[in-house]
């Protein structure tokens, strides 16, 4: 089980890149601005990237529903090969595949555009998807409709058998994606916030890096493989310790900068616009203190939380609970420099 509750800690990442489809729509320039100055070459690199960019946005973004809901029927049923029996009969078997997803996947493989590693490794997905499709289609009907109430779980044996047959093979293609897409995702960043200093946008800059900050912690709780069942027998508080100090400055460095009235208004903010997003981020810094705490404290989560991934989100100071508020963060960060464009 320890295998997929990894992945759940890996869906922060879905909302993370999402802010970078918004925020190259920025790049944007209206007729006087660019007679005065020329693209810089951050943005020329970005504007070039931007289209096949934000279509491995998507299909990263499916790749991780797909994640999701495996995680939540292998909470239910289990890794082994015998099914666990599910007392619970409300089970949804929502695992995201679906021809659509299949198609678009299809369509890269077949275009004429030349290919690079990212889209090699998105096509060497394709196979195993339509493997699992008849199987979880099957899986949604059959337990859509309670027809294990009329077979006694006959039916989800053997489909359970068949998923798990596809694990392996599924595993490894698509971490081999993510491994490439989160490299891409890094350097486009890294463009990103070199574009915004060069432009003197000091405040989406101090927001953005604040971000990165918060980023780094979920890293690191990656990088510790923890989650609620053993995060306070694993990890280590003081390199968290180090990050959440880095994390603060940070912020604090943000919050004074979105006091200067004239530096908002010329970014295209009013004052009052960051309120939520402030509010989201304490609740985030929250989090992450608590998390903290409860390694020196030998804290252990609730055994709803160490047994479902759902309660875990929802219990202050678990990974799961950080990553749940990081991705609240990002969400009104988004939202932010959504406004910010249609201004």
């Amino acid at each position: 089980m320890k295998e997929w509750r990894y992945y759940m800690k890996k869906i922060g990442i879905i909302v993370i890149i999402m802010s970078v489809i918004v925020s190259l729509s920025l790049l944007k320039k209206k007729p006087e601005e660019e007679i005065v100055k020329k693209p810089s070459k951050e943005q020329i690199i970005l504007e070039q990237n931007k289209e096949k960019y934000s279509k491995h946005i998507r299909f990263y973004n499916r790749i991780l529903n797909i994640d999701k809901g495996l995680l939540y029927y292998f909470e239910d049923a289990g890794m082994d090969k015998k099914f666990k029996n599910i007392q619970n009969e409300e089970v949804v078997a929502d695992i995201a595949i679906d021809k659509n997803f299949i198609d678009k996947l299809k369509e890269l493989s077949e275009s004429n555009e030349k290919k690079d590693d990212m889209d090699k490794k998105a096509e060497a997905i394709i196979p195993i998807l339509e493997k699992m499709l008849p199987i979880t289609d099957k899986m949604r009907t059959y337990y859509k409709n309670k027809e294990y109430t009329k077979d006694n779980y006959a039916k989800a044996q053997i489909l359970h058998t068949e998923l798990l047959a596809c694990m392996d093979k599924y595993n490894q293609v698509t971490e081999s994606y993510k491994e490439v897409f989160q490299k891409k995702s890094d350097e486009i960043k890294k463009l990103m916030i070199k574009d915004y200093d060069k432009r003197k946008q000091y405040i989406t800059y101090n927001q953005f890096m604040f971000i990165e900050e918060g980023d780094q912690i979920i890293k690191e709780i990656h990088k510790q493989g923890l989650d609620a069942s053993d995060f306070t027998t694993k990890g280590n508080a003081k390199k968290f310790k180090k990050l959440e100090e880095k994390m603060d400055k940070a912020f604090i460095k943000f919050e004074k900068s979105i006091k200067n009235t004239k530096q908002l208004g010329k970014e295209g903010y009013n004052p009052g616009d960051h309120s939520e997003f402030i509010q989201k981020a304490n609740k985030f810094k929250q989090s992450v203190n608590v998390f903290i705490q409860r390694i020196e404290k030998k804290e252990k989560a609730s055994h709803s939380s160490v047994s479902d991934s759902f309660f875990a989100q929802t219990e202050e100071g678990t990974p799961e609970n950080v990553l749940a508020n990081f991705n609240e963060v990002i969400k009104e960060h988004n939202k932010l420099l959504a406004k910010k464009t249609k201004k």
